[in-house]
């Protein structure tokens, strides 16, 4: 089994939001910027991101990622407490200004 492989298993198996959440707007971008836009962040952040934006644009994203990253990032998502929509909130304000500065 291949490394992708075995992180496309582990990304399918994780929990997705199943309602809206304020970071519904980064589906609307394309893989490579959403990448751009959360690769400097922590895994604490990237995480509820992939967390909101589905499995195929999520693992587009992981892919990206280099791999002590993807694990830490995959630790993140099942580990943490990736609902809470205040955190989601900030998180979103946080890179709604981060693409204004991009333009």
């Amino acid at each position: 089994m291949k490394k992708n492989d075995i992180w496309r298993l582990a990304l399918l198996n994780a929990p997705f939001a199943q309602e809206a959440t304020p970071l519904d707007f980064l589906k609307d971008l394309e893989s490579g910027f959403l990448y751009d836009l959360i690769k400097d962040e922590p895994p604490t952040v990237i995480a509820p991101v992939l967390h909101c934006i589905g499995y195929e644009k999520s693992l587009s994203v992981l892919e990206k990622c280099q791999v002590p990253l993807q694990k830490e990032v995959l630790k993140a998502m099942y580990l943490g407490d990736m609902v809470d929509s205040g955190i989601l909130l900030i998180i979103a304000k946080a890179l709604k200004r981060k693409i204004e500065k991009k333009g």
